[in-house]
């Protein structure tokens, strides 16, 4: 999935032995490994990384960066990862992670906290925002990793395909009824486009769970995972199943996507790369990032998208105030505990977030920018005009559950709306399923209060 996204980098030493932590190379030469995944659409991570070795190597002689790329989406490198970090011997020295992952490594040890060097960074005091900087802040309150983006997350629409369907542009829905009503019109008067679609089943993982479920949920009244008060997950409420309803209608309504798409892990190319540029698509629930195909430099350039495309915010269930909901998250830099060069390790963590590399990445990603110099640089924003909209989102964005239970909770929360997406369990059933499943997950009942 992608993306306030947040994700880390992982150094890898060339020899390393069983006891827990890895040994330096022999000979006096340093090589620090570093993980990242390479999607179709997304190849401007490997570019900045490739600036940064650079960069980094001319100023750091006898330090060899060795750049690992893992081919696939969020969910086949949240695999790779979890497989290589099961021992000293192959976990890498530093990787580009997700935030919603941050809390599980830094309670199984597989992450160093970065606050010993942070204090003599200039840059960390002065161009990341205190909010931005939660986004890799662990339980014990150390930062354990520098966001390279941050993002908002709300409604994408084809100008031509609601115009077919009678809908005035700009549009500026104020309820849930609004777009399902758009989505109707969209099926009715313009047969040839997809209606509505979102990323609802397992194999999309957490862009299901918080591009999907959680723009729906944290727009409900009572909507949250978690109850900060009493600090407890909350079971299946009457937001949750509301959230799952909406799917329900999408998808017993023929509103969505075929079902075998739904179930496509190249889901979001589909939507970048031939659904939207081709006209075949109405209304997208998805990121700030979803233009970066388009640019010159994307993997599908459509000059035209700034004509055809509008963008707006995702509403609340019924319109109630805040009128709107957006979800945050992002990708940080982050170092894995069992590296000998930590000093090393962080120093290239500082070249990769430095202010040209993460213009490099912001600008290419499409992803928002997590330093001021670089948002406040007018190369920004010069050839994305959706930029201020998305950033301005963050008035009304939300952060998932910064507690290691997340990965799991979330998981059951893609078996519910897989379950109402294919027709298997109807809401009220599915969310019924989720709630029994809970306390396993988490801790035990007395870690569950009853959902609103």
């Amino acid at each position: 999935m992608k993306r306030v996204l947040i994700a880390s980098i992982l150094i890898i030493g060339v020899a390393a032995c069983g006891s827990g932590t890895k040994e330096p190379a022999a000979g006096g030469a340093k090589e620090l490994e570093v993980l990242y995944k390479v999607e179709t659409t997304w190849p401007h991570l490997e570019k900045m990384l490739q600036n940064a070795k650079k960069q980094y190597e001319a100023t750091h002689k006898g330090v060899t960066i060795k750049l690992t790329p893992v081919q696939g989406n969020n969910e086949a490198y949240y695999t790779k990862l979890a497989l290589l970090n099961r021992s000293a011997d192959s976990a890498p020295d530093l990787y580009y992670h997700d935030t919603f992952q941050v809390n599980a490594d830094v309670a199984a040890g597989k992450l160093a906290p970065l606050d010993e060097y942070l204090g003599a960074w200039p840059d960390w005091g002065t161009q990341f925002p205190d909010s931005v900087k939660q986004a890799a802040k662990g339980g014990d309150g150390k930062i354990y990793g520098v966001p390279i983006s941050t993002d908002t997350r709300g409604l994408w629409y084809h100008k031509d395909v609601l115009a077919k369907a009678g809908i005035a542009v700009p549009w500026e829905p104020k309820t849930w009824a609004d777009v399902l009503t758009a989505a109707r019109a969209i099926k009715q008067k313009a047969p040839g486009a997809i209606p509505f679609s979102m990323y609802s089943t397992k194999i999309h993982g957490e862009a299901a769970t918080m591009q999907g479920f959680e723009m729906l949920l944290y727009g409900t009244p009572a909507g949250t995972l978690y109850d900060e008060t009493q600090k407890k997950w909350m079971a299946a409420g009457k937001g949750f199943t509301d959230s799952l309803a909406f799917i329900n209608t999408i998808y017993r309504e023929n509103l969505g996507p075929k079902l075998s798409d739904a179930h496509n892990a190249k889901l979001s190319d589909k939507h970048t790369l031939e659904w939207f540029p081709q006209g075949k698509l109405g209304i997208l629930l998805d990121g700030a990032w979803t233009p970066s195909a388009w640019k010159p430099t994307g993997a599908k350039p459509w000059p035209e998208w700034q004509q055809k495309m509008g963008w707006t915010r995702m509403p609340t269930q019924n319109g109630q105030e805040p009128g709107a909901v957006s979800m945050s998250g992002g990708w940080v830099m982050a170092m894995s505990s069992y590296t000998p060069n930590k000093k090393e390790a962080f120093d290239f963590i500082t070249t990769a977030t430095n202010k040209e590399n993460s213009m490099l990445y912001s600008v290419g990603t499409g992803d928002l920018a997590p330093r001021k110099d670089v948002a406040a640089d007018p190369a920004y924003s010069a050839d994305n005009p959706s930029v201020k909209f998305w950033t301005e989102l963050a008035e009304v964005t939300h952060y998932r559950p910064a507690f290691e239970e997340y990965p799991k909770v979330s998981a059951e929360v893609q078996e519910a709306m897989e379950a109402v997406t294919t027709g298997a369990r109807g809401p009220e059933e599915a969310a019924k399923a989720y709630s029994d499943t809970l306390p396993g997950v988490v801790g035990g009942p007395d870690k569950v209060v009853a959902g609103g």
